[in-house]
């Protein structure tokens, strides 16, 4: 029985966001329809997160780093149970909707950062996992103790910036960091083969990454046994290589075709068909509805649980939780005096070192 909902549960996701670029007439059907099962795997069986209250602060983090494939990262958020409505799904990319062609922070419910330009939402997870490691040191382990998750795309990893923050993630040994390629080796120009041949678990290895390999990102308890060995990681980020195929299940799959354009009338007609799916859009299937309910109650209880520890902690986190700065805080900068004029850059470093002292 579990097996029939995961599967009607991936082709409802992967359905939902081609439903979602069709109406638009715009948009990239072909991630959301290779990556879905990994995305429903770390959604359902490993994401610790809570639709009611989606700013808990010790949720894991997703970044949909691959932002161009926002229709998924939708798809999930509106059947996980977060303020998102149908009615949204269906106005994607249009003006003042909540669902844009990107994921952006502030707009939608349960989008951690904005990700438009490729690399960058890898580079933010690094920094989000650098402030998890910071905030776990400073306060009690069991209140900071989560982790930052991302699918990223051939796009993302062949940004400089991306390079950057990752060999600083090896560095920095951030073993919460667990990030998902999706390698199906094609871009919006055709083959990855064109500009993109080189080894990538190898130059992750190089800086300090464990590597996994699911050659087959339908197999959905492949990529969890791979999450769950990222998760045993201590002290070595995760990069997750799953093989998947862009636009799989539509006609022109591994192809750039459905890279990002609509698959149009009779090519979305011919993925029904190849999935069995309902000619009505937006469908769906009342199990699946109550599969997810399962899960966002799931969160909602390891969230509660985690309020009522936190609520005997010490005013210092609950302030950090709150955003409220220290009484005294800038008593350092105000004493702070110059004998003679000083370049910026160096007034610059004395402020800031004046200001960690509170």
């Amino acid at each position: 029985m579990k097996q029939n909902l995961d599967a009607l549960s991936v082709t409802t996701v992967r359905m939902l966001a081609a439903d979602m670029v069709e109406k638009a007439q715009s948009g990239h059907p072909g991630l959301p329809l290779g990556a879905a099962p990994m995305a429903y795997v770390l959604w359902t069986r490993i994401l610790r997160h809570n639709p009611f209250v989606p700013h808990w602060p010790d949720r894991d983090r997703f970044i949909l780093s691959a932002g161009h494939g926002s229709a998924l990262l939708y798809a999930l958020l509106h059947l996980s149970g977060y303020d998102l409505s149908l009615e949204e799904l269906k106005q994607f990319r249009q003006w003042e909707s909540r669902t844009p062609g990107h994921p952006e922070y502030g707009v939608t419910p349960g989008v951690e950062t904005s990700t438009g330009p490729l690399g960058q939402g890898l580079a933010m997870g690094v920094g989000m996992a650098m402030a998890e490691r910071h905030l776990a040191s400073k306060f009690n382990p069991t209140l900071v103790n989560h982790f930052v998750y991302a699918i990223v795309s051939d796009g993302d990893l062949m940004e400089g910036v991306a390079a950057e923050a990752a060999s600083l993630a090896g560095h920095l040994q951030l073993g919460k960091l667990i990030v998902l390629y999706d390698d199906n080796r094609i871009s919006i120009e055709g083959s990855t083969d064109l500009t993109f041949t080189e080894d990538v678990e190898a130059r992750f290895r190089a800086y300090g990454w464990h590597t996994v390999t699911v050659p087959d990102g339908e197999d959905l308890d492949a990529i969890e046994s791979a999450l769950k060995a990222g998760q045993r990681e201590q002290t070595r980020p995760t990069l997750i290589r799953v093989r998947t195929q862009i636009g799989f299940g539509s006609p022109g799959a591994n192809t750039a075709a459905v890279h990002g354009s609509p698959l149009g009338a009779s090519r979305m007609a011919a993925t029904r068909a190849f999935f069995q799916w309902p000619e009505e859009p937006f469908h769906i299937p009342q199990e699946v509805v109550q599969w997810f309910k399962i899960h966002a109650e799931q969160g909602r209880q390891i969230c509660q649980a985690w309020e009522e520890r936190v609520a005997n902690e010490s005013t210092e986190l609950k302030e950090r939780l709150a955003g409220t700065l220290p009484v005294g805080w800038d008593t350092p900068l105000m004493a702070l005096t110059f004998a003679k004029p000083i370049a910026t850059r160096a007034a610059s470093g004395m402020a800031i070192n004046a200001l960690a002292e509170t």
